[in-house]
């Protein structure tokens, strides 16, 4: 006779209650630390799906990602004629916000050096890559935009191409790819009324100057929307990825941090940045929830453990007189704790697989949260009836003559 199964089926009721009570704990540790992991997968996809060896990025700055970084586009070209350099492509990245059907669409932008970039490193799940260098998009499937939808941009229509999963940035963004000169058209746009009061600013400004009042026409060439002035420069991009011969890493390295005007990070470095600055405090936020809310389910199953064993005191004295094993009543305890134990997980795991879809942020069960969480749980739940374990130890047997 199983003396744990057999009490069991006398609290069936009470049992069950507290094995889902459980479950949903459970529940929220997992999903805690599902979530972390989704944010460090999202955190460093795009710094992977690049495949670049290495990032530069504007002096003395962790970007493009952690801060804003501004280079010059003059850095894609002289990065490019560094020996041992195979391919240099421009990066931009941005974070954008528009309406759409009445619901607001927050976008990581994301610029590429098209044509040498058009996107093919990127995970597709339909449809192609960029093959055009304006007016064609790459969107995450969290979109909600099919192949063939059109998206308006700085009163430009994009067409989406392609669909990519899972492609979003650690604040649970979705990621859009362009080309970077798209994405110098939307980052650099302003309304027509802005425009023209800025030509008209700069017609003013030329009007004080000798340069001006020597040559009258400079004004019509200053309010000339299809003139630019060939000494000013190129819109900044914020990245320029480099790719490098193996063999020669280290000396295309040490040439690259020799400028003035980059920092040089390697892939590794990036996601670095990325995890240490973007992702650390919430690590710590989450680390804390689990903390707390495995201490609460410790507690109450010990709680519910000691109160099954406080009611069956009599019982077990009964046994203790009759001569019962120490290891057969202790095994009561135990028994009943990790079959709490485990029909709480399997609460948990039935409720994710529900319920994990459908969260706001990605919730990622990795294959070691797969494994902890099990063993974790079983170590909970057998320190958790250690107090229940002591009562047994203390029972006097003299107590079953009592009434």
């Amino acid at each position: 006779m199983n003396l744990a199964l057999r009490d069991i089926r006398r609290h069936a009721a009470r049992f069950l209650g507290t094995a889902a009570g459980l479950g949903l704990l459970m529940t929220v540790v997992i999903a805690m630390q599902g979530i972390y992991a989704g944010m460090v997968d999202d955190a460093t996809i795009l710094t992977r799906s690049m495949h670049a060896d290495l990032w530069l990025v504007q002096r003395d700055t962790r970007g493009p990602f952690a801060e804003s970084s501004r280079l010059d586009p003059s850095v894609e070209a002289r990065a490019a004629a560094v020996p041992g350099v195979r391919r240099a492509r421009p990066y931009t990245y941005q974070l954008i916000q528009r309406e759409r059907r009445g619901q607001v669409m927050r976008i990581a932008l994301v610029g590429l050096g098209w044509p040498d970039d058009p996107g093919t490193t990127l995970p597709l799940v339909r449809g192609r890559h960029l093959q055009q260098p304006h007016g064609e998009l790459i969107v995450d499937a969290s979109l909600g935009l099919g192949i063939g939808e059109t998206v308006e941009l700085a009163g430009e229509t994009y067409r989406v191409v392609g669909l990519t999963k899972n492609a979003l940035t650690s604040g649970g963004d979705s990621v859009a790819f362009m080309s970077a000169a798209d994405s110098a058209l939307v980052a650099f746009d302003q309304p027509a009324e802005a425009t023209l009061l800025e030509r008209q600013r700069v017609v003013e400004r030329l009007r004080r100057t000798d340069l001006g009042r020597g040559q009258p026409a400079l004004e019509d060439l200053a309010t000339d929307s299809g003139w630019r002035a060939p000494a000013l420069a190129s819109p900044p991009i914020s990245a320029v990825l480099v790719d490098v011969d193996p063999h020669r890493l280290e000396e295309v390295t040490r040439t690259l941090r020799s400028w003035g005007d980059v920092t040089v990070y390697s892939q590794r470095e990036e996601e670095a940045l990325l995890l240490e600055g973007v992702v650390q405090r919430a690590k710590m936020q989450i680390g804390l929830f689990t903390a707390i809310l495995t201490v609460t389910a410790t507690v109450i199953i010990m709680m519910v453990i000691y109160n099954l064993t406080l009611e069956k005191t009599h019982d077990l004295a009964v046994l203790k007189l009759m001569g019962a094993p120490r290891l057969r009543l202790l095994g009561l305890v135990l028994q009943q704790s990790w079959l709490l134990g485990a029909l709480g997980y399997g609460v948990a795991f039935a409720i994710g697989q529900v319920a994990y879809p459908m969260f706001p942020r990605r919730v990622l069960i990795t294959e070691t949260i797969s494994v902890v969480a099990p063993i974790v749980t079983f170590i909970v739940v057998t320190l958790s009836s250690l107090l229940g374990v002591s009562h047994v130890m203390r029972i006097d047997p003299a107590r079953a003559l009592e009434g």
